[in-house]
């Protein structure tokens, strides 16, 4: 074996260590001229190909540029990722592409690495995008013989925690006494698997204005052997009914500090600084308590909240939780005409003879009351009841004997209240005299006597004069 060969097959080594130790595997083609001697002198042709073989799972042994036949080995390699975006550019030196069909272009191959190709005496050329296709594979034709730097530019629409880092390959590559002109690359990523979820807490208290706490809780991913966590933000895209109060963030239960930890920015992002990022490594999940006031009901009164977590770049959304409000309208009026009456208080509880969640409230010159907002409850829940108290009647009404009112509020907009009517008795006044004045019925009284006295004064006369 010559000098020549062994440096090529110590640069080949190396090439496969440098490049693809967090890959995967990598490998050839059957094109490869199991003929020609370990040589630039013996490289035939101009160009090659570089297929790009792209798959979710942990990196394993760094391989050998050939293509992977075997059925077991090929389902072992897990789920092909469609849409992975990847750059190939020419590494030059001293300003010229570097040549592998001589013995000095490899020399120069030697010294080069992903870290320093960008510096001089190297540069980069503008290089290929190549994007995988449904199967997880990307072909790129027509590579002048050379060194080519290798980056993943975009994970697409997966998940990818980790990141493939940049790599080196030549095109052609030496492989066991053989030179490789289809080489086959097989770099593995890590995929975020996480489910974040998000809770609603019940208000502080059912009435508009009350804040209300919204948990994400957000599993941290593993990552690839190697890997760091370089972000982590967790997106809270509030509704406009909701105003942003404050976040409490924690790491496995342990509470971290605003400003040193994490930053809370925009509506509402929550993104990890360098030393809040340090605090990840080895831990379980990141909680966060996210206050806000509901302000307003809307048109529907059902406000929602979604997050989004990310994390190095992949991100994860939450379930959809969401908090149900409604609007009270009382209504009150007389029970026989059905005019309504101005000045009745009413007082509204939780339950009858439970807590007071609002007022006292007084019904306006339309004899109306109107409670601009409810809880009635989270997610599927979207009615409540609650109790009207009478605690004053109207001037000239009687309070009801038994003050209480039950009415079951459902979700809905301002514009859309529940609304109920309670009636009340007018009172009874004194009793009158009868028409005309006591005089009168005296002399009625001292006349009708009068009559009587009259009448019996005849009779008595009438039966005397019989008996003689």
């Amino acid at each position: 074996m010559t000098s020549r060969s062994l440096g090529l097959r110590k640069l080949a080594a190396g090439l496969g260590v440098a490049a693809l130790a967090a890959l995967g595997a990598l490998a050839v083609s059957p094109a490869a001229n199991a003929a020609d001697t370990l040589s630039p002198s013996n490289i035939t042709g101009t160009t090659g190909t570089l297929t790009i073989h792209k798959h979710a799972g942990d990196p394993g042994a760094a391989g050998d540029g050939t293509q992977i036949t075997d059925p077991a080995k090929i389902a072992a390699l897990g789920q092909g990722l469609q849409g992975v975006q990847f750059s190939v550019q020419r590494v030059s030196a001293n300003g010229t592409p570097i040549d592998l069909t001589t013995a000095a272009g490899w020399d120069q191959a030697k010294t080069a690495t992903p870290a320093n190709v960008s510096s001089a005496p190297f540069s980069l050329g503008t290089g290929t995008t190549a994007t995988t296709d449904a199967s997880g594979q990307a072909v790129v034709s027509n590579l002048p013989y050379g060194l080519y730097l290798v980056t993943e530019t975009s994970p697409g629409a997966n998940p990818i925690v980790s990141p493939v880092q940049p790599f080196l390959v030549s095109v052609p590559y030496p492989n066991q006494g053989t030179w490789l002109y289809n080489v086959h690359v097989y770099p593995k990523n890590k995929l975020n698997s996480t489910e974040p979820t998000k809770t609603v807490a019940d208000p502080k208290a059912p009435v508009l204005g009350s804040q209300i706490v919204w948990t994400v809780n957000a599993p941290i991913p593993a990552l690839a052997a190697g890997d760091t966590y370089r972000s982590f933000s967790i997106t809270d895209n509030l509704d406009p009914r909701l105003t942003y109060v404050g976040a409490v963030v924690k790491v496995d239960g342990t509470t971290l500090t605003e400003g040193t930890d994490y930053t809370v920015s925009g509506n509402t992002v929550i993104t990890f600084t360098a030393t809040g990022l340090g605090k990840l490594a080895g831990k379980t999940a990141v909680t966060a308590d996210i206050t806000t006031t509901v302000t307003s009901l809307g048109a529907d009164g059902q406000i929602l909240n979604t997050a989004v977590v990310n994390t190095n770049g992949s991100d994860r959304t939450t379930n959809t939780p969401q908090t149900n409000w409604g609007p009270l309208k009382v209504v009150k009026q007389d029970g026989n005409t059905k005019n309504t009456l101005q000045g009745a208080i009413f007082e509204v509880y939780d339950a009858k003879n439970g807590t007071k969640v609002a007022g006292p409230v007084t019904t306006d010159a339309n004899g109306q009351i109107l409670v601009n907002g409810l809880w009635v409850g989270n997610n599927d829940v979207k009615s409540k009841d609650y109790w009207l108290k009478e605690v004053q009647a109207p001037a000239g009404y009687v309070l009801p004997a038994d003050p209480w009112t039950q009415v079951t509020v459902t979700a809905n907009g301002s514009a859309n209240p529940t609304s109920i009517t309670i009636s009340n008795t007018q009172q009874v006044g004194p009793n009158l005299p009868l028409t005309g004045g006591a005089g009168s019925t005296l002399f009625a009284v001292i006349g009708g006597l009068l009559v009587v006295a009259g009448v019996s004064a005849i009779l008595v006369r009438r039966v005397r004069a019989r008996r003689h």
